[in-house]
């Protein structure tokens, strides 16, 4: 299966580098491409035209994918699926830490369209929740912690569209490290049932 990595505010494709690995040794083909400007200064829209041309340059306009977005990279990933044709040859999306809801720490004083996009009921995270019609075909996940200080409240990477699953991993960035998730998306992406 082609997975690709999307990265999440402030870091490049490389912190997906663990995950990439793992998924490699268990016989996946992975991409994590960094979508610049890093700090979505430009936005959810542009960053999700930017994470489109990369795909397209890597694989070509057809072949099927899935999706592993981290944090805003989730929303990133969802404004791919859903505005821009993204649904059509995608199996499937696994969000993890990825504020759907919005986070209470995007109102931090950063000059970033991206993070303001991120805080409760914006404007652009309305859209996605009003044009859901094309993920019919999209298996959707969603993975949290209860742990997570990033996103606030926790709860809001709960997407009623999605299977929700919560992980007792600490904190947000140790996410994109756990066993545990890489072996769930694993599976899951090759058709198999669920881990207990």
């Amino acid at each position: 299966m082609k997975l690709v990595l999307v990265h999440g505010i402030f870091n490049t494709g490389h912190v997906m580098a663990w995950m990439k690995k793992r998924f490699e040794q268990q016989g996946h083909e992975c991409f994590n491409p960094t979508i610049a400007p890093f700090d979505g200064r430009h936005g959810i829209e542009y960053a999700a035209s930017v994470l489109k041309s990369a795909i397209d340059q890597r694989f070509g306009n057809h072949a099927e994918i899935v999706l592993v977005g981290f944090s805003m990279g989730g929303i990133v990933a969802r404004y791919y699926l859903q505005m821009l044709g993204g649904a059509e040859r995608t199996r499937s999306l696994y969000s993890i830490s990825s504020p759907h809801n919005g986070s209470y720490l995007a109102y931090l004083p950063y000059p970033s369209k991206g993070i303001k996009q991120l805080r409760p009921n914006s404007a652009l995270l309305q859209v996605l929740d009003r044009h859901v019609d094309g993920l019919s075909k999209v298996q959707l996940y969603s993975f949290r912690t209860p742990m997570d200080l990033t996103i606030v409240p926790s709860r809001s990477s709960h997407w009623p569209l999605a299977s929700n699953k919560v992980f007792m991993v600490p904190l947000h960035l140790s996410m994109i490290f756990s066993r545990r998730i890489v072996d769930e998306i694993s599976v899951s992406a090759m058709g198999y049932p669920s881990l207990p």
